[in-house]
């Protein structure tokens, strides 16, 4: 899949690789709804979401779209706890990389405020100032399944450069030692 996603229109394309995630009973398909930029957002979050599931589990797109400049993505399906906590996991590095890419283009970006209106812009597409301190940029709050169960919710940053989150206090005791 990764690679694929090249051309204008690229949500057909991904609908046609994996129709069922697209699939809605009863209703139209679920079509993305942000800038080409995001296509590679969209399709690492397909990919990993395909590897996580078993076989006669199913998945589904409820609605994948840019809210207040980020990716939001809803979903539903009949998933085992591993595979549910699999797929969190790849929707949240999903909608946390957004923020870190141009919705516009796909080169590396940043959240912009223009007019009390947030996007995820490169330098070239940005219009207005960048809507987060450096401290508090890529900053988001992740569920972690534990024992297979209990969903806790940590801060963490999200780390462009490998595609993963590192938990705050983590990242601190990290800096201290470093310092």
């Amino acid at each position: 899949m990764a690679g694929v996603l090249q051309r204008d229109d690229w949500r057909d394309d991904l609908a046609s690789i994996l129709p069922d995630f697209f699939a809605r009973p009863g209703r139209a398909p679920c079509v993305p709804e942000c800038g080409p930029g995001w296509a590679g957002v969209v399709d690492r979050c397909c990919v990993r979401i395909a590897a996580a599931l078993e076989p006669r589990e199913s998945f589904r797109f409820e609605s994948i779209e840019q809210s207040h400049g980020a990716l939001r993505i809803r979903w539903g399906g009949r998933l085992s706890a591993a595979s549910e906590a699999a797929v969190r996991a790849a929707v949240d590095l999903a909608e946390a990389r957004s923020v870190c890419v141009c919705e516009t283009c796909g080169a590396r970006g940043r959240l912009y405020r223009a007019d009390d209106v947030l996007a995820a812009r490169c330098a070239d597409h940005a219009e207005g100032a960048p809507a987060m301190t450096p401290e508090m940029e890529n900053v988001h709050l992740t569920q972690v399944t534990v024992r297979g169960r209990l969903r806790v919710v940590v801060a963490a940053r999200y780390d462009y450069d490998t595609d993963s989150f590192v938990r705050i206090d983590d990242a601190e005791a990290l800096e201290r030692r470093e310092a």
